[in-house]
């Protein structure tokens, strides 16, 4: 009743029309708060000024402006206890002073905009609390996270090479505000750029800002891939380069071992520049104990694929058996790893890629996917535009438990549903309504 006499104040401005053209995603993301509650995230409406009428309203009182904004239910919750909610719509208005105000740019245009972000070192800089769980960074970080060294020709400096070192995060455009989100937790730290054909990367390439914010974070919550060797061998280079180590001779060569046993190892020019480099010896990694259950959620929103299959099959009616596939590839060399989800989610089995080093976990049994696995991610939010596949698997799952897929009606809302999923979903990220990164429980 409150709201509704409040709404009687406002009116709509002259120039307002029939309007809303796109939903963009906000890159300030909002919350519910406590357990139980569902996240949300805030979209802004993209207008085109020629071609628009509605731009808001205004007060009657006080004459401010209004920006519209779309509150999304991210996630569902309660699955144990009743069948899935439809994502529901609700309009906030906010009010704004003007429209420079605004909290961002539309996300459209600084996907078009050649030059990103970028930032130096603040006096102070703190982790933000209120977006990402650390541990979902971590998961994330082990599965799409790269610790590497740079090191070029260069005449200025005496050695004649220069060396850099960078901690990078790389995804698909659709997942540009996914790194805007991991961007802000890192305190706006580092730049966003565009890093090949339809995807980003989030880069902090100064030493000084990983020595006293990047180090810190990975040694409080540890990596536990094979990825941790590479990123114990690439602080030490980073406390030379600090230490100014890298000028001379016998620290550039050290910082030459080091990268030796990183990643992939030394490029040709560089080994035919550096002959009689010996690698250093790699670390090796023995925990294999997934951390935090937000470390499996960060994890899987990278590795992670919710497949939905649709098999020819003369035993059922419609002539289409309808399955439904949790998968997590990793290389061979995260064996261990791959092995433990087995144990930590009582279901599922270890399948080796013939084409290469890659091992898949898969759980194919429905009642383990219905009862088990979506459960988890439904209180461990999957994050980036991959927990759009994974509510429409979730709706596969629910039209399977319900025995609609065994219908005509039931199969073709599957086969509308898995066509839009994975590859088939648009990768625009102006055109698709992606979920926020969520502040995980």
């Amino acid at each position: 009743a409150k709201w509704f006499r409040e709404s009687l104040l406002w009116e709509k401005l002259s120039n307002s029309g029939e309007a809303l053209k796109l939903l963009i995603p906000n890159l300030v993301w909002k919350y519910g708060g406590g357990r139980s509650n569902d996240s949300y995230m805030v979209t802004s409406q993209k207008m085109i000024e020629k071609k628009m009428g509605n731009r808001g309203s205004k007060s009657a009182l006080n004459k401010n402006t209004v920006k519209e904004q779309r509150v999304d239910g991210s996630c569902i919750n309660s699955f144990l206890v009743k069948k899935f909610i439809k994502k529901g719509f609700m309009l906030r208005c906010t009010l704004m002073g003007s429209e420079r105000n605004y909290q961002v740019k539309a996300l459209s245009n600084q996907i078009t905009n050649k030059r990103f972000y970028s930032s130096s070192l603040p006096k102070s800089v703190k982790l933000s609390k209120e977006t990402l769980n650390p541990w979902i960074v971590v998961g994330f970080s082990d599965a799409e996270s790269s610790f590497m060294i740079r090191i070029r020709k260069n005449s200025k400096y005496k050695t004649g090479w220069t060396v850099v070192a960078v901690f990078s995060i790389a995804v698909d455009k659709k997942d540009l505000f996914l790194l805007e989100s991991i961007k802000t937790f890192f305190g706006g730290l580092g730049s966003i750029k565009k890093h090949g054909k339809g995807t980003f990367s989030y880069r902090i390439e100064s030493s000084e800002q990983i020595m006293k914010f990047i180090i810190p974070f990975f040694d409080k919550y540890p990596l536990i891939t094979e990825k941790l060797g590479d990123y114990l061998l690439f602080k030490k280079v980073v406390e030379m380069l600090n230490n100014k180590e890298h000028l001379t001779e016998t620290g550039l060569y050290k910082i030459v071992s080091l990268k030796a046993s990183i990643n992939k190892g030394l490029s040709e020019e560089l080994q035919a520049a550096f002959p009689q480099c010996i690698p250093v010896f790699r670390p090796t990694v023995y925990n294999k104990i997934i951390p935090d259950p937000n470390w499996l959620a960060g994890f899987v929103s990278g590795e992670g694929c919710f497949k939905s299959i649709l098999k020819k099959s003369s035993s059922v009616k419609v002539g289409f058996q309808s399955i439904l596939i949790f998968q997590v590839t990793q290389h061979a060399r995260d064996e261990k790893l791959m092995e433990s989800l087995i144990s930590y989610f009582k279901c599922g089995y270890i399948e080796k890629d013939p084409r290469g080093p890659w091992l898949s976990y898969i759980v194919s049994n429905f009642t383990d996917i219905y009862t088990k696995i979506i459960p988890f991610f439904l209180q461990y939010n999957i994050i980036g535009s991959k927990n759009l596949d994974f509510n429409d698997w979730c709706k596969i799952a629910t039209l399977m438990q319900d025995k609609h897929h065994l219908t005509t009606e039931g199969l073709n809302k599957i086969i509308s549903i898995k066509g839009g999923m994975n590859k088939g979903r648009l990768s625009s990220v102006s055109g698709a309504q992606a979920p926020h990164p969520t502040h995980s429980r």
